[in-house]
């Protein structure tokens, strides 16, 4: 069993990532870090070049795996799903050459709450539905994902490159089409809405509480709302019209969200809310 998660800019949140792991998650796993850093000045990384290397040697401190991702053609292409896709071609090429159990995080997804991989380990793969054109293209996001790499089939079909009207993955939609074949995908909203879990030709689809979408209300009854990281979730300056920005999967992972600075909201803002962040949940663990 592996856990990965490609980060870009910010070791933080390497740390948050790999305290809460070590609290909540249930079972043996190792952890690896793919550093998709840049080495030259970008807007990922303010103009700090620096942060490559302090990646590295975060993960030699913490005895994580890294692996540096090649991204010197990044130079000349700043669009940010572009970049994603080719991040996550890379680690789904190191999957295929080492197959394993692979539960994939975002650099800024973390658990708060207990998690056994066995909710997703009974299927071939869980992933986060995503759909466009009114439902008529489904396909699935980078963001989290558990892969079973010795079970999955058609794996040649597996792609996270964009295609027109989709961002990072839209060329998944050809593997789910092949696994679902004549069965219907559900729609985006009963998985969110209805109080039931959605599972299909081995195929796990995971709950989630999008940006901006949702409020106190909703808040999944396993997490107390009194807790500091709701507190955290509560003041970021980021919510708007009284919803939250960030996002909640499966009522145990937490998404910072934008944590790669491709809204360039500032590496000032990331730097002062992962600190923030990393202090909450330091009090939950």
């Amino acid at each position: 069993m592996k856990i990965v998660t490609a980060v870009v800019n910010n070791p933080t949140f390497i740390e948050i990532q790999y305290n809460t792991l070590k609290k909540f998650f249930k079972g043996e796993y190792e952890f690896i870090v793919f550093n998709d850093a840049k080495s030259f000045p970008d807007f990922t990384n303010g103009g700090n070049t620096t942060i490559k290397n302090s990646i590295e040697m975060l993960c030699n401190k913490l005895e994580i795996t890294c692996i540096n991702i090649p991204n010197e053609q990044h130079k000349n292409n700043k669009k940010a799903s572009i970049r994603t896709a080719d991040s996550m071609t890379f680690i789904l090429n190191y999957q295929k050459q080492n197959p394993d159990k692979y539960l994939l995080l975002d650099s800024d997804m973390f658990l708060i709450d207990y998690f056994d991989i066995n909710k997703y380990s009974q299927y071939d793969c869980a992933i986060v539905l995503q759909s466009r054109n009114d439902f008529k293209i489904n396909y699935f996001w980078n963001g989290i994902y558990y892969f079973d790499m010795t079970k999955m089939k058609n794996l040649d079909l597996l792609n996270w490159s964009c295609c027109p009207g989709c961002d990072t993955g839209g060329m998944t939609q050809e593997w789910l089409q092949k696994q679902m074949k004549d069965k219907p995908i559900p729609n985006t909203d009963e998985i969110r809405w209805k109080n039931k879990l959605f599972h299909t030709n081995n195929i796990y689809f995971i709950k989630h509480l999008w940006s901006c979408s949702w409020d106190i209300t909703e808040l999944p009854t396993n997490i107390i709302e009194t807790s500091p990281i709701i507190d955290f979730i509560k003041n970021d300056p980021r919510n708007s019209n009284n919803k939250f920005f960030c996002e909640i999967y499966d009522n145990v992972f937490l998404h910072y969200r934008a944590g790669g600075n491709w809204l360039n909201e500032g590496m000032d803002l990331h730097y002062n809310l992962s600190n923030n962040l990393y202090r909450a949940i330091q009090k939950c663990l």
